[in-house]
């Protein structure tokens, strides 16, 4: 599988005008969400005390991004930027944004749209612009790409238009995926692991992790073909996490032996 060579806005976009054409090559982005970090115990950004854990994961994970030369959008959630430190967390965004990589809204504080009213909802993704939007202008690009925390865009097609309006008045595109991992439940339990310094235990767990990883890539191809009756260009969803940090180049490894 060939990893996509192009912008990461592009890359996303690619998918948006897939169903038309029909893809000659198998490529995939990757999009990360949660940035600037989470531990693997819950879905929460670390706490201040660990900015220097969160810093490190990812200067490891955009080092690896880079040298495959992978084009990647991360999903910024604004609180967890708060929670971590605004200095440190900002400052990792802004290593994002200086390697070239675009940043993308993942709403203020990471709450189900179907549990909140278009008013709430709508000022998520606001406030979920506080930090990212100073920076991609810095670097002198558009901020463009929102995604909904857990995918969810409304229990109700009224508020599924009105947000979908609203985030098209303020210059958005979403951004889909079509592969997905689960690593967030794989890294819950890593995070317990190396808390407790169970080294042999986290060496199984990348091991499991990145076959698991193997055949969801498998199934959600051939998935594509039976809905489609082809395979468009990929987007791979994964999280801003220790375990990814960990494994990265590995999981990247799949992708081009899979070309």
């Amino acid at each position: 599988m060939r990893l996509l060579r192009k912008s990461a806005a592009l890359a996303l976009a690619v998918f948006c005008c897939a169903m038309a054409v029909h893809a000659q090559s198998r490529t995939v982005a990757i999009s990360i969400d949660d940035l600037p970090f989470i531990t693997g115990n819950n879905t929460q950004p670390t706490s201040p005390l660990d900015a220097g854990t969160a810093a490190a994961a990812n200067h490891k994970l955009l080092t690896a991004l880079g040298r495959h030369r992978v084009p990647v959008t991360g999903f910024v959630i604004q609180k967890g930027v708060e929670e971590l430190g605004v200095t440190a967390g900002t400052d990792i965004l802004r290593e994002w944004a200086a390697r070239g990589f675009d940043l993308g809204n993942h709403s203020y504080a990471h709450p189900d749209f179907n549990e909140l009213t278009v008013a709430q909802f709508e000022d998520q993704i606001v406030r979920g612009e506080s930090t990212i939007a100073p920076l991609m202008q810095a670097a002198h690009r558009k901020l463009e790409l929102f995604r909904f925390p857990y995918n969810h865009t409304g229990d109700t097609k009224e508020k599924h238009d009105a947000v979908a309006a609203f985030l098209a008045q303020r210059g958005y595109r979403l951004a889909p995926c079509t592969i997905e991992t689960e690593d967030w439940a794989f890294n819950s339990a890593y995070f317990l692991m190396r808390s407790r310094h169970d080294e042999a235990s986290a060496v199984r767990l990348r091991k499991d992790y990145l076959a698991f990883t193997e055949a969801q890539i498998d199934y959600f191809s051939e998935l594509h073909k039976q809905i489609f009756g082809y395979e468009p260009p990929h987007i791979m969803l994964i999280h801003d996490n220790q375990l990814n940090a960990d494994v990265i180049d590995d999981l990247l490894a799949i992708f081009e032996r899979k070309h």
